[in-house]
Parts: structure tokens; C-alpha cells; sequence
């Protein structure tokens, strides 16, 4: 963890670039927005319909609450604040996959996990096991992927 003067200056600067990113999008999403002394929470659901909801909470504690579709995580440590603005913006233009993983013999579903593929390229991720499989159930796995597409549209 970095020393909380150092995150603290870094928080502060995330957050007010997200602040004004936030301005880009309102004219195509439901935007709601809190901050208090201890932590920053962005909640974004676009008016597209087959577009990607994202909530993110930033905590002065150095951890963070993210859900992208219905897929979540709580409580992580923050390693870089610099990843959530692009994140963000590129669940906002359409670059962000959810993929469930199922057995092909049986149709257990064994995963499922958000990609989002950042405008440097890298792609980012967050998976959660459902069921525990076998290495051969996990070798043939099938994969259905849910494509969304961008908050502005044309």
C-alpha cells in the first residue's frame, strides 16, 4: 500500500479527471455521483438498453468496490488509480464482454467473467467461479459471451 499522503494527493486527482469525464456522458446515462470525506461512489446506468451498467466506490482506505452487468467485486486494494477512469470509459463505448463458461456435457454453468478491453490495448478482467469442474470439464468448456454496446450510439 502506498503511504495515505501519497494516495490521498492521487485520489484527489482521479477523481476530479473522473468528475469531468462524468460531463462526456450525462446526455446518455443516468449518472448518480457521492462523495464524502472517506470514499467516492459512481454509479452509471446508460439509457441504451444493450449498454454496460458500472458502479465504482473509491475508499480513502485504499480499496475499492467495482460492478460491471451484474458482476462484482468488494473490497480490493487499490494497486493503481490510474486503471479506473480508462476502465470506465471503455465500458462506456462499448468494449466490455461478460462470458459465461458452462460444461459442455452437462450445461453446469462454471464461470463468469467480465472483460473489458482498454483503449491501450491490455484488456482487464474479473472472473468468479460458480461451480468447481473437472480438468476435463474445464478443458471442454463452452463459452457465451454477452456483447455491449457503446452508451453513444451513431
Amino acid at each position: 500500500m502506498q503511504p495515505q499522503d501519497v494516495y490521498n494527493r492521487a485520489f484527489d486527482a482521479t477523481t476530479a479527471a473522473m468528475d469531468r469525464w462524468i460531463e462526456t456522458i450525462k446526455d446518455v446515462a443516468h449518472v448518480e455521483r457521492e462523495q464524502t470525506n472517506n470514499y467516492w461512489r459512481l454509479r452509471v446506468r446508460p439509457f441504451e438498453p444493450n449498454s454496460c451498467a458500472a458502479e465504482l466506490m473509491l475508499s480513502r482506505s485504499q480499496t475499492f468496490d467495482l460492478e460491471i452487468a451484474t458482476e462484482g467485486l468488494s473490497s480490493q486494494p487499490v494497486t493503481d488509480l490510474s486503471l479506473f477512469q480508462p476502465l470506465l470509459q471503455a465500458i462506456a463505448e462499448g468494449r466490455a464482454v461478460k462470458r459465461n463458461w458452462s460444461a459442455s456435457a452437462t450445461g453446469v454453468e462454471l464461470m463468469r467473467e467480465i472483460i473489458v478491453r482498454l483503449t491501450d490495448g491490455r484488456e482487464w478482467s474479473m472472473r468468479r467461479m460458480v461451480s468447481a469442474g473437472t480438468a476435463a470439464t474445464e478443458t471442454s468448456a463452452l463459452a457465451n459471451d454477452r456483447v455491449f454496446v457503446a452508451y453513444r450510439r451513431g
